[in-house]
């Protein structure tokens, strides 16, 4: 065995290696792998007896050689495990070992040492925020070639590493936190959909450019407001109030269609979905709202449930109300369903031309809509023939409505010279029991035909259920 210099040149040159090597980790601080190399690299000149060097980092239970120098280089990548083995030991413990002959210690992987001609070594482990991410191994192909100072010098070589490491695990995370920044910033300005961050008050934090275009206010004026401001008035409440299940808790998430009412005064249709972003204490911070313009969407299913000529909404749009209204009644309140039907409509047609005849069916929609309470509404599911729902509404009150809806008709009429009337059939619906919508369209109809046979007086009113003959043909009742 050659002997090993000891002396203050050694102890000199040794601390001169060292700074050497701090330089160079301080100067590749920012990339991990450089940091490592530079220490293996700096290791060969440190200890010149040495024939290679090796940092082993932990993965799961493996140790990967990660960075090597000299004649061991080619094992890059290789790996052993940390259970069994003396890397695992210095690992486990924290502290360094020399391992004096490869050939007589069991926990050296001997064919690995015999492949490359190594047989001692000293190694330390690589702390780095209280753990043991790693070993440093220096390798020689003497027997004994280390020793208690070498182990020394070792761990005083471990200290720039665990800079380095952090250095550089910071940089990483700087470089991932810039990497997550710009990922957002995309994210949240290039969406498709509209995306803002809401205060719990309902102040606009940040709202994105799509935001802007289907709420239609500039961002200067959303973020000097709030979504209060913007909503229309009939979508409010029911908004607020599901932003205060939000803020107790009692929900996570919300979605919702709603309107916003743009700078120019037109509506856009929105689908929202909130959610809450909380602190650690489990209170709301703020939330994420999105939003996707559905406006098209609501504009087809206006189209779709509209009466083209009169604006009224027709046969489809009725029957889904009118499913609504039955299953929505408050105890001891009845509803109404009652049939209308235009007496010498045909005539108008005949004598004034069709265009005259749809003139007519619409200033008759606009009298009768006119002649309405706030909660009924007018359908018109044929040519000359309309339905009337009215939630909430007693006999008498009903009976008064639609004498007042008659009366209308015939001074329209009669000021227009058109000679129509109306023949009216409703039917009652007390609370309580299932009820079909068809079948009591039937039953209003049936009376609207036998008024219109002058068989009831008009307006025709009747409890549902109740018996009746077959309905006349339209034929017949003419």
């Amino acid at each position: 065995m050659s002997p090993k210099p000891g002396n203050v040149a050694r102890l000199q040159e040794a601390a001169l290696e060292l700074l050497a090597i701090q330089k160079a980790i301080a100067s590749v601080s920012d990339d991990r792998d450089q940091v490592l190399q530079a220490v293996v690299d700096g290791a060969l000149r440190l200890f010149p007896f040495a024939c290679g060097a090796i940092i082993e980092m932990r993965r799961d239970d493996q140790l990967v050689y990660t960075a090597m120098s000299g004649r061991v280089d080619h094992l890059l990548g290789a790996s052993i495990p940390i259970e069994g083995s003396l890397s695992g030991k210095c690992i486990r413990t924290g502290k360094g070992f020399i391992c004096e002959d490869s050939e007589a210690d069991p926990r050296i992987n001997r064919a690995i040492c015999r492949r490359v001609g190594l047989r001692s070594a000293v190694m330390v482990p690589l702390p780095l925020q209280n753990e043991q991410v790693g070993v440093l191994k220096i390798y020689s192909d003497q027997v004994g070639a280390f020793d208690h100072a070498d182990l020394l010098l070792s761990e005083l070589l471990v200290s720039p590493i665990a800079f380095g490491l952090a250095s550089a695990a910071q940089a990483a995370s700087a470089r991932a936190h810039d990497e997550i920044s710009r990922r957002f910033e995309a994210t949240f300005h290039q969406a498709a959909v509209g995306i803002a961050h809401v205060a719990v008050d309902g102040r606009f934090m940040m709202v994105n450019d799509r935001f802007c275009e289907i709420a239609g206010h500039p961002r200067e004026t959303l973020i000097a407001g709030g979504f209060q401001q913007i909503t229309h008035p009939e979508d409010l409440d029911s908004d607020l109030a599901k932003v205060a299940l939000l803020i107790n808790g009692a929900i996570d998430h919300y979605s919702m269609e709603k309107r916003y009412v743009r700078k120019d005064g037109a509506t856009s249709w929105v689908n929202l979905t909130v959610s809450a972003v909380r602190n650690d204490c489990g209170e709301a911070s703020f939330f994420v709202a999105v939003v996707e313009d559905i406006s098209r969407r609501k504009r087809a299913e206006l189209v779709a449930s509209r009466d083209m000529l009169t604006g009224l909404p027709n046969r489809l749009a009725m029957l889904e109300e009118l499913k609504l209204m039955l299953a929505d009644r408050p105890d001891g309140k009845m509803a109404s369903v009652a049939f209308l039907d235009l007496d010498a409509f045909k005539q108008v047609n005949d004598r004034l031309g069709h265009t005259a005849g749809d003139r007519c069916l619409v200033t008759i929609s606009r009298t009768l809509q006119a002649s309405l309470r706030s909660s009924d509404t007018l359908y018109r599911i044929a040519g000359d023939e309309f339905v009337l729902l009215s939630p909430d509404i007693g006999g008498e009150e009903l009976r008064l409505l639609l004498s007042g809806l008659e009366q209308a008709i015939d001074r329209i009429s009669d000021a227009n010279g058109w000679g129509v009337g109306i023949s009216i059939g409703a039917v009652l619906v007390p609370p309580g029991g299932s009820t079909s919508p068809e079948a009591l369209l039937e039953a209003a109809d049936q009376l609207m035909y036998r008024v219109k046979r002058k068989e009831f007086p008009a307006p025709a009113i009747a409890v549902f259920p109740r018996k009746e003959t077959a309905r006349p043909s339209k034929a017949q009742a003419a």
